[in-house]
């Protein structure tokens, strides 16, 4: 019997995680779900995945009792505050929810009478800062933005749990996730299918200028339990994770609008202080080790993401 914990069960890559995790489990194995705020248009709820799992109601302060009852066999460490408008507004809630809750996670782990024998902590392309591109894992995080911060200190502090108590830990940092499930409308996407349904122009809060490498929420969940399930032997490694692809705001938004033969999108005078210009990932070492590569294209994913919204849109 496997048991899995999975924090952040209910956002976007948990949720897709927590389905993956569903159809490979074995019929003794389960899947807990530490779930603080119970959103019933989350994927977790609104497909009757919760049903099949154990939700705990629980903040990450609940830990130690967790590992304690529980006694997981491996941890998924999602949960995160993941908005970087709000990081900017509210650093210090950011930090306690993306710093302070890993580091509590990993100290329960660390003290467990039955430690995990894998755990995977989700950090963010955006622990690099405005480095040099694409992306490499061994080149410094030069984060200072508010949620950049966050990401870097969670990545650093993972990464010293694996190489100074040994624990089996691996580090991911994902490109600009998108796709089915994503109702954030402060995120581009969301936003944009958000607004076009009412047939209304998407309003970017940039020049559109900015270029993300882009990645399909269900090919970084792959890539995900692929590095969970390897994480013994991949102990203190970050691995990149994107799409392969990248795009700027504007040609992301012009292209649902397209999808959506709705009104083309209202671009800001000037971009945002503060975020990163331009980003973009080399992905070679995850497919070195695991053999994981994304098999979405974004052409591909920004339609399977809009088909969903419209479908959410029938069932209103």
């Amino acid at each position: 019997m496997a048991v899995t914990l999975v924090t952040g069960a209910a956002g976007i890559l948990g949720s897709e995680c927590v389905r993956l995790l569903l159809e490979r489990s074995g019929p003794d194995d389960r899947v807990l779900v530490l779930v603080r705020d119970r959103d019933p248009r989350s994927r977790l709820y609104a497909e009757g995945l919760i049903d099949r799992c154990i939700e705990l109601r629980a903040e990450l302060s609940d830990a130690e009792r967790i590992l304690a009852e529980y006694q997981p066999d491996a941890v998924l460490h999602l949960a995160a505050q993941t908005q970087v408008p709000t990081a900017n507004h509210s650093p210090l809630s950011t930090f306690e929810s993306n710093v302070a809750g890993t580091w509590r996670l990993l100290e329960a782990c660390r003290l467990a009478a039955r430690p995990p024998a894998r755990v995977l902590v989700a950090s963010s392309d955006k622990a690099y800062g405005a480095g040099p591109l694409p992306y490499r894992e061994d080149q410094p995080l030069a984060a200072t933005a508010p949620y950049d911060v966050s990401k870097a200190a969670t990545d650093m502090i993972a990464r010293s749990y694996a190489s100074h108590f040994g624990m089996p830990v691996v580090v991911t940092r994902c490109a600009n996730l998108y796709g089915p499930g994503d109702r954030h409308t402060e995120r581009l996407v969301p936003h944009c299918c958000a607004r076009l349904l009412q047939g209304q122009p998407p309003i970017l809060r940039s020049t559109g200028r900015m270029t993300r490498e882009w990645l399909f929420v269900e090919d970084a969940a792959e890539g995900t339990l692929a590095l969970l399930d390897s994480a013994a032997h991949l102990s203190g490694r970050a691995f990149n994770l994107g799409g392969g692809e990248t795009a700027s705001v504007s040609e992301v938004t012009r292209a649902l609008c397209a999808l959506a033969s709705g009104p083309q999108p209202v671009l800001a005078d000037a971009d945002p202080v503060g975020e990163i210009p331009h980003q973009a990932l080399d992905t070679q070492a995850v497919q070195d080790a695991v053999g994981w590569r994304a098999r979405t294209p974004l052409t591909l994913g920004l339609q399977k993401t809009w088909d969903w919204w419209k479908a959410q849109a029938t069932r209103a």
